[in-house]
C-alpha cells in the first residue's frame, strides 16, 4: 500500500460463491496498492469458498482478515458481523459477486486530497455510480449524482432509491455507529439495514465514476419468492419507520407518506382489494415531492423495455 495516503479497508461477505469470489478478489487486487486491508465474513460456505479465501490469505499475508461464521448465520447477521471486521480509515463494501470499479480507490483518494476532506475525523460518504451487469451481457449504468444536489438529503434520496448503498466508501467513524437491527433470518430489516450508512453520514459527495459493477441476477436472493419472505418484506417500511421514530429521526410528510405508499403497494399485491387500491393512490400522491431529483427512474423504465422487448438471449 502506498505510504500517506487514507487506509481503505474493503469489507465483503460471502456464501457459497466458489465461482465468482476470485473475480471479486481480482477486482480489488488490482488496485492493491490502495487497500490497506480485505475483510471477509464466509457464512459457513459449503463449497470451495472458504478453500479459496484461505489461499488467497496465504498469497497476500497480511492483507486478508477471515472470518468464517459456524453455524450459518444468514445475510442479515454475517453483514453486521463484517462490520465489526475493518481497522482501516475509510471503508468500501462488496458483496461476493460484485467487482470494485476499475481505478475506483486511486479516484476516490485523489478526491479526498483534492478537496481536502479530514477523513480520519470527518462522517463523509462518497458516493460514485454503479454498473448493473446481467448474465447475458445487457449492462446499465445507474447515476447517484443526485446526492450532489442534495447532499444534505442522504437518507430521503435513500428511502426512494434515488440513491443507494453500492459504490460508496466511508469514513470507519461511520461504521462504528452502525446499530445491529437484525431479527435472525428475517427479510424485515432490509431497508433499515441498508439506511445505516445514510442515517450516521454528515457530508456527502459524488464523483462521477463507476465503483461497483453489480452482477445481477445470480445473488441467492434473487431466487428466494416464497410465501415467508414475502411476508416480512410487507413489514420493511413499518419496521424501518418505528425504528426512526424510537430513535428521533423525524422524516419530512412527504417523506413518511412515501414509506406508506411502499407498504400499500406491496398489500395491494398481495390482495387486490379496492381499499388497498384506494391507499396506493393516495399515499403516491401525498408523496410527490417535485424538488427532488428523480433519479434515474426514465433510464431504469427504457432499459427495462429493452430487455423485455430485445432481450439477447445467453
Amino acid at each position: 500500500m502506498i505510504e500517506g495516503i487514507p487506509r481503505i479497508s474493503v469489507y465483503i461477505i460471502t456464501y457459497n460463491q466458489e465461482n465468482v469470489i476470485e473475480r471479486t478478489l481480482a477486482s480489488i487486487l488490482n488496485q492493491q496498492d490502495y487497500v490497506y486491508e480485505i475483510c471477509v465474513s464466509d457464512d459457513c460456505s459449503t463449497d470451495r469458498t472458504w478453500e479459496i479465501l484461505n489461499k488467497y490469505s496465504q498469497k497476500y499475508p497480511g492483507l486478508f482478515k477471515l472470518n468464517r461464521n459456524e453455524p450459518n448465520l444468514g445475510i442479515f447477521e454475517n453483514t453486521e458481523k463484517v462490520w465489526t471486521m475493518p481497522t482501516g480509515d475509510i471503508v468500501h463494501d462488496l458483496a461476493g459477486d460484485d467487482c470494485v470499479g476499475d481505478g475506483w480507490f486511486r479516484t476516490v483518494v485523489e478526491f479526498i486530497k483534492t478537496n481536502s476532506i479530514d477523513y480520519k475525523n470527518e462522517l463523509f460518504c462518497i458516493y460514485g455510480d454503479f454498473k448493473a451487469l446481467y448474465p447475458n451481457g445487457d449492462s446499465i449504468v445507474f447515476s447517484q449524482n443526485a446526492i450532489a444536489k442534495r447532499p444534505n438529503d442522504a437518507l430521503r434520496l435513500a428511502l426512494r432509491g434515488i440513491i443507494g448503498g453500492r459504490s460508496c466508501c466511508y469514513s470507519i467513524k461511520i461504521l462504528k455507529k452502525f446499530n445491529k437491527v437484525s431479527q435472525g433470518r428475517s427479510h424485515i430489516v432490509e431497508t433499515l439495514q441498508d439506511r445505516q450508512l445514510q442515517i450516521h453520514s454528515e457530508k456527502n459527495y459524488y464523483i462521477p465514476f463507476v465503483g461497483n459493477v453489480y452482477n445481477a441476477g445470480i445473488g441467492v436472493s434473487t431466487h428466494i419468492q416464497d410465501d415467508e419472505t414475502f411476508q416480512e418484506r410487507l413489514n420493511i417500511f413499518p419496521y424501518a419507520l418505528k425504528y426512526l421514530e424510537e430513535n428521533g429521526i423525524v422524516l419530512p410528510k412527504v417523506d413518511y407518506n412515501f414509506c406508506k405508499f411502499n407498504i400499500a403497494k406491496k398489500r395491494f399485491r398481495k390482495k387486490h382489494s379496492f381499499l388497498n387500491l384506494i391507499k396506493v393512490c393516495f399515499y403516491y400522491i401525498t408523496s410527490y415531492d417535485r424538488t427532488l431529483p428523480h433519479g434515474n427512474s426514465f433510464t431504469h423504465l427504457l432499459f427495462a423495455l429493452k430487455r423485455r422487448f430485445f432481450h439477447r438471449k445467453l
